[in-house]
């Protein structure tokens, strides 16, 4: 039976629904296409397809890794990035398949999102200074350039411009997690329809792209001073993949919310307003993981650790180096050693490959104070 809809008051059946918190058939349900399917069955299945394939292609380069640890510190980082588009990519099937869980679930993935930004800025230092009890020592006797120019500026070092870039990338970490508390919040305060429609819901999704996009620009700016050290390492494939898909992310969310705040789309007798807008972002987000699964088969390849096991030995099993991989207290130093730079109290970079039992160094003291 076909639904009719003309003549309907938009803007009392939006206020009815947020009063009462339940939906009419106005928001979700509409007519199948002549195939027999509806909008949302058709992205449904479109995005379970993309999700599976997105989830095989991650796991075996993750499972490759895994099996040839011979560089731990470097390929924890990698795996961590590696997983970001499936754990995306399953969030969002859920979401686009349970639209009223939709506002518990998207955080998740965003969430994530932050800790595999982390873990690229983590391998882009391990590259330039893998040793950590001389990592100070290395950013102090390191040319510092101009931001524009990338020219020399002066010959004091550059341990208070890593600093700087330091917090610029992991403020993302508690920034992040406020927001998603306030989303869950608000969500379940206010009536999840009625919060994804009001402003404060678009707020959050600007300041989110706002965190993000300073998190983004620290590692952009770290990767292009460092170019000459890392030019070996291939980092340019490997920031344009990834950050090609956070900038498409990035983006895509405020446009949506935009879009629904201020009733911009109309719904149609095949397409309703939660197709729209959780759906069809929510289905752009699987396919989008699919393509940058297949593109992290190269850019972040195990290749070159499979050479290495020839010579170096495999310091764990294959889940020995699962667990420490998901050891996360390297997470937690590097915010650590964010707090301490903020709080102007110096101290040594304690955070990445950190090798527990060895002695610190003792090459300079790290008092070295902000920008």
């Amino acid at each position: 039976m076909s639904l009719n809809f003309t003549g309907i008051n938009v803007t009392q059946t939006l206020d009815i629904a947020e009063d009462t918190c339940k939906l009419s058939p106005f928001f979700n349900q509409t007519d199948p296409y002549a195939s027999g399917y509806t909008y949302h069955q058709i992205l449904l299945i479109v995005s379970t397809v993309a999700t599976t394939l997105c989830l095989i292609f991650s796991v075996s380069l993750a499972s490759v890794h895994l099996s040839n640890w011979v560089k731990p510190n470097e390929q924890k980082q990698l795996v961590r990035i590696i997983i970001f588009a499936p754990i995306s990519a399953i969030f969002s099937l859920f979401s686009l398949a349970f639209y009223d869980a939709s506002w518990i679930l998207e955080p998740f993935p965003e969430l994530y999102e932050c800790f595999a930004l982390v873990a690229m800025f983590y391998l882009l230092v391990l590259y330039v200074a893998p040793h950590e009890a001389h990592r100070d020592h290395f950013f102090m006797n390191l040319q510092r350039f101009g931001v524009l120019k990338n020219k020399p500026k002066h010959d004091r070092g550059s341990l208070r411009w890593f600093k700087m870039i330091w917090v610029m990338v992991f403020q993302i970490l508690p920034a992040k997690l406020a927001l998603n508390v306030a989303v869950w919040t608000l969500g379940s305060v206010m009536c999840p329809l009625k919060y994804k429609l009001s402003r404060s819901a678009t707020a959050l999704s600007v300041i989110e792209s706002i965190v993000t996009s300073i998190c983004v620009l620290g590692i952009v700016w770290f990767a292009r001073r460092m170019a000459p050290e890392l030019k070996q390492h291939k980092v340019t494939y490997k920031l344009i993949s990834f950050k090609g898909i956070v900038g498409i992310t990035l983006t895509q969310a405020p446009v949506f919310q935009l879009f629904v705040q201020y009733q911009w789309f109309h719904r149609t007798p095949y397409v309703s307003i939660l197709d729209f807008a959780v759906g069809t972002p929510a289905f752009m987000t699987c396919v989008e993981m699919f393509v940058v699964s297949v593109i992290f088969l190269w850019s972040f390849s195990a290749e070159q650790y499979l050479e290495l096991s020839s010579s170096l030995p495999r310091t764990r099993s294959l889940g020995g180096a699962l667990v420490e991989t998901l050891d996360i207290r390297d997470i937690f130093q590097g915010i650590w050693y964010m707090c301490k730079i903020a709080f102007c109290c110096g101290g040594r970079s304690r955070a990445v490959g950190k090798e527990y039992g060895s002695k610190e160094s003792d090459l300079e003291s790290d008092t070295v104070e902000m920008i």
